[in-house]
């Protein structure tokens, strides 16, 4: 019986053959392994800026506005 010990003989898995983990609270889109995220509230979102932005909806104002000067 012959051994191969080449490492790259069986290849990578696929990925596309991984089931997601987890979906995103916030944009619904499919956590696989391996990925960072973020834990708000109980919730898991993407570790992405606009899924943390649309997850916490800040108001978007000038200073005066935000100060009831305007």
């Amino acid at each position: 019986m012959t051994v191969n010990l080449d490492r790259f003989s069986q290849g990578l898995p696929d990925p596309q053959n991984v089931a997601p983990l987890q979906y995103c609270h916030t944009c619904g889109g499919e956590i696989y392994p391996g990925e960072d995220v973020y834990v708000i509230d109980g919730y898991i979102i993407h570790a992405r800026v606009d899924c943390l932005v649309s997850y916490v909806s800040p108001g978007y104002m000038t200073i005066e506005e935000a100060l009831g000067v305007a």
